[in-house]
């Protein structure tokens, strides 16, 4: 099985010429043409998790006869919810209820890190990612091209280029079959920010490597 990085992310040839690498997941990806892409180690699994520490908003739901009530539960009360809800909400107390948690999942350097590297081989054409992954990587390649173009500063503008430019190749597999799960050879994917950032096109001869980082060489290719 070829891999990179160390032996921990396994890479596929297709036979329509795409390859694909699975970043971070324990499980084999089958393809509609009988082609198999290898599991990560569970070691490398744990690795890549997206960072424990994120932040959430918790909140329950309380159904009264048909009507719903929502009530945010503070952050130091999560774990004991109902004591809080029926203490201070005790009319409800016999009513049905559950707690909905909402995470805003944070990608930590180690991931920012293999996912950059990653992005910038060029026999590497798609990265496969958990959803959660890719949609955290999309919320961040966000923020950061917003911060870049309120912000007159070279270094700032490059890091959100090398983010969106990874963004142009995370993709999650399209199920052809959800009951064998086969995935499709031909067909992935993205996100609605993947998309934006598809407009962003900047070919090798205006990228170079400087000190560990791409850089761009022209402004012709920024985001619209």
């Amino acid at each position: 099985m070829a891999t990179i990085l160390g032996q921990r992310y396994p890479i596929l040839t297709l036979k329509n010429g795409l390859t694909v690498v699975n970043y971070g997941s324990n499980h084999e990806y089958t393809f509609d043409t009988d082609e198999v892409l290898g599991a990560c180690s569970d070691e490398v699994c744990n690795a890549t998790k997206l960072d424990p520490h994120h932040t959430g908003i918790a909140r329950v739901i309380i159904d009264n006869a048909g009507s719903r009530l929502s009530v945010n539960i503070p952050e130091d009360k999560s774990d004991d919810w109902r004591e809080y809800v029926f203490k201070e909400y005790s009319e409800y107390k016999d009513c049905k209820m559950w707690l909905d948690v909402f995470i805003n999942y944070q990608i930590s350097d180690h991931i920012m890190d293999d996912i950059l590297i990653i992005a910038e081989m060029d026999i590497i054409n798609i990265i496969l990612v958990p959803y959660p992954l890719m949609n955290a990587w999309s919320r961040e390649s966000s923020m950061q091209r917003e911060i870049a173009e309120k912000m007159d500063n070279e270094g700032v503008r490059e890091f959100s280029s090398n983010w969106e430019f990874a963004l142009l190749k995370m993709r999650t597999c399209h199920l052809a079959s959800r009951v064998d799960k086969i995935n499709h050879h031909d067909r992935f994917c993205g996100s609605e920010e993947s998309s934006l950032a598809e407009r962003l096109t900047v070919p090798a001869q205006n990228r170079t490597l400087v000190d560990g980082v791409w850089k761009v060489l022209s402004d012709e290719y920024k985001v619209e």
